[in-house]
């Protein structure tokens, strides 16, 4: 079954030129090109994570593991290179939202 269209939002031109060009540093300083709703994911996450609300930890895309700050457990993460630079997932011990951004 297809997913059903995602809802348009309305926006100023003034707000769409600050998305156009936070869209454009963002490929520009990653090397990655990204359509728009990968772009509003990790700007959304890494704005929780900045704020406090997620945990931002690191991993390395060759040996792609975290260690939960909540509960210590250590667990893997599936990566593939068609994913994002920073992704959200969440600990499987304790459920703790996590970000974690890939170098």
């Amino acid at each position: 079954m297809a997913e059903p269209r995602q809802k348009s939002i309305g926006i100023t031109p003034k707000e769409k030129a600050k998305l156009d060009s936070a869209k454009e540093l963002y490929e520009k300083e990653s090397g990655e090109k990204v359509d728009w709703g990968k772009f509003l994911l990790i700007a959304a996450t890494t704005a929780l994570a900045t704020w406090g609300i997620f945990k931002m930890l690191e991993s390395n895309r060759n040996n792609p593991s975290v260690e939960c700050p909540n509960c210590g457990i250590k667990f893997a993460i599936a990566y593939s290179d068609d994913l994002p630079n920073i992704v959200n997932v969440k600990c499987p011990e304790c459920s703790e939202e996590l970000v974690v951004k890939f170098d």
